[in-house]
């Protein structure tokens, strides 16, 4: 959860949305004080190749959005959908995980959701969640993803995503985290850092799930979701809600662009100008200007914008096996040292505060019932 600065204004790196539903995220952040702001409860879709657009709205909360969807969808799609909503918003979001799922396109199709619907919004939607075009993640995950978007707002901080992992740090005791060391290894007792072996009590390994394979005996796929965005500047917004913009005929090789949304349409630039953010899946390379010339279709006055700047992430997201079952992957505990990180349970924010909580429960520390509830630990040492 990383956010820059380009030209003065935060640019998340990696497209970020943040579920206030999520149960976890109301125990230990304070929305408030990250001056969020909900997307529009809708999302458009476009089909470039014939230039024509779509809208799936939330019509039990904006009714103007009904007629509209159903003439995008159909009357069996949208009750199909609507029964999905109702069924995925439960008390436990995280309840279908619990159970056996196919893949999430078979999920789909076992939910008699139609070919176009599949193929032009449900595909590169969940794509867009899981990082994988082909969306091998769980069924059961779509549903525990779509229930939350159901059951609550989908808020981006005024500061970028930073905020939130910034806004946990606060509460540390001040010099307790050292940053910029580089860790060799680690067991149960110990951290080794420059050949030099550090004694604690206790060992907790919150690391990314390649790096946690690395430094422990935890077989992972090879697989890597990478993750790009293209930002540019325009003087006018090409877009008036602040909603996503979803490419209905996405494709890795041919149509690239997955979706494309305004951040300053949230939080505005002092100077006016705002930022249009393309996201790109895989390892594909790509380039300003080609991209560029792919959103000509999308947007004509995309000729007029400038390149402000890039952003490319790297193991993104975990990969968890489709076969797995339940809301978490991994044990907390693997020989003897905690782990911690979204590989251990699932790739979301939700998963990865869950997986902290696992480790608090492993050693006998009551969770808070939220945020004002935290006070800063008597004495504790992090390396980062």
């Amino acid at each position: 959860m990383g956010t820059t600065e380009m030209e003065g204004h935060p640019v998340d790196v990696g497209f970020h949305v943040l579920h206030t539903a999520y149960p976890a995220l109301k125990r230990w952040v304070n929305l408030e004080a990250l001056e969020a702001t909900p997307m529009d409860p809708s999302t458009e879709v476009i089909l470039p190749s014939k230039g024509r657009r779509m809208l799936l709205g939330d019509a039990l909360r904006r009714p103007s959005t009904l007629l509209p969807t159903l003439r995008s969808v159909g009357p069996f799609n949208a009750l199909r959908l609507l029964r999905w909503r109702q069924r995925a918003r439960g008390r436990d979001l995280e309840a279908p995980m619990d159970r056996p799922s196919p893949t999430i396109d078979a999920g789909f199709a076992d939910q008699g959701f139609s070919e176009g619907l599949r193929q032009h919004v449900l595909h590169p939607l969940f794509a867009g969640i899981t990082l994988d075009p082909e969306r091998r993640e769980r069924a059961a995950f779509a549903t525990f993803t779509w229930g939350a978007m159901a059951k609550g707002t989908m808020v981006m901080p005024k500061d970028g995503i930073v905020a939130v992992p910034r806004q946990l740090a606060s509460r540390l005791p001040p010099n307790a985290v050292r940053t910029d060391v580089a860790v060799e290894g680690v067991d149960a007792s110990s951290v080794t850092v420059d050949g030099v072996h550090h004694a604690h009590d206790k060992v907790v390994l919150a690391v990314p799930q390649h790096v946690a394979a690395r430094l422990l005996d935890v077989t992972t796929s090879p697989d890597e979701r990478r993750t790009t965005t293209m930002v540019y500047a325009s003087s006018t917004p090409p877009m008036r809600a602040a909603r996503l913009l979803l490419n209905g005929e996405y494709d890795p090789d041919h149509s690239p662009v997955l979706h494309v949304h305004v951040p300053t349409l949230l939080h505005p630039r002092a100077d006016g100008q705002h930022l249009v953010v393309a996201t790109l899946l895989g390892a594909h390379e790509h380039t300003p200007e080609g991209v560029q010339e792919r959103l000509l279709s999308w947007f004509p006055e995309a000729s007029t914008w400038r390149h402000v700047g890039r952003t490319d992430v790297r193991h993104a997201l975990p990969n968890i096996p489709t076969h797995h079952v339940g809301r978490d992957h991994l044990p907390v505990d693997v020989d003897g040292v905690l782990l911690a990180g979204d590989h251990t349970t699932h790739p979301s924010v939700q998963g990865t505060l869950r997986s902290a909580e696992r480790v608090l429960e492993a050693l006998g520390v009551p969770l808070p019932q939220g945020p004002q509830d935290l006070t800063r630990p008597a004495a504790v040492e992090v390396t980062a």
